[in-house]
C-alpha cells in the first residue's frame, strides 16, 4: 500500500504546475514572516502583508502570469488582496509595542 501511495505522489508531484509553485512561495513567505515575528512583531506583519500584495501584483500581470486563477473576476481579486494586505499593516501598527 505504501508503494502505491509513493507512486501516486511521485507521479503527481514530479512535474509541479505553476500554481503549485505559487502556493509554495506563499507558504514560504508565511514561514519567513512567522520567523521574523520573533525578532520584531511589526517586521513579521509587514512581511506577511507582502504575500497577498505579491499575489495581487501577479494577478495584475498579463496573461501567462495571471492564469493561476480561474472563474473569478480579476479586479475583485486584486482589490481583495490589496485590502487584506492593507488591513494586516494597519493592524500591526495599531497593536501597542511592549518591551
Amino acid at each position: 500500500m505504501l508503494a502505491k501511495r509513493w507512486i501516486y505522489w511521485k507521479r503527481r508531484y514530479s512535474n509541479p504546475l505553476p500554481r503549485d509553485w505559487v502556493l509554495l512561495f506563499c507558504l514560504l513567505g508565511v514561514i519567513i514572516a512567522a520567523g521574523l515575528t520573533f525578532i520584531e512583531f511589526r517586521l513579521g506583519a509587514f512581511v506577511l502583508a507582502l504575500v497577498p500584495a505579491g499575489l495581487a501584483f501577479m494577478r495584475a500581470m498579463p496573461a501567462p502570469w495571471s492564469e493561476y486563477w480561474v472563474n473569478r473576476s480579476r479586479p475583485v481579486d486584486i482589490a481583495t488582496m490589496l485590502i487584506f494586505s492593507g488591513l494586516l499593516v494597519a493592524v500591526s501598527l495599531v497593536v501597542p509595542e511592549t518591551h
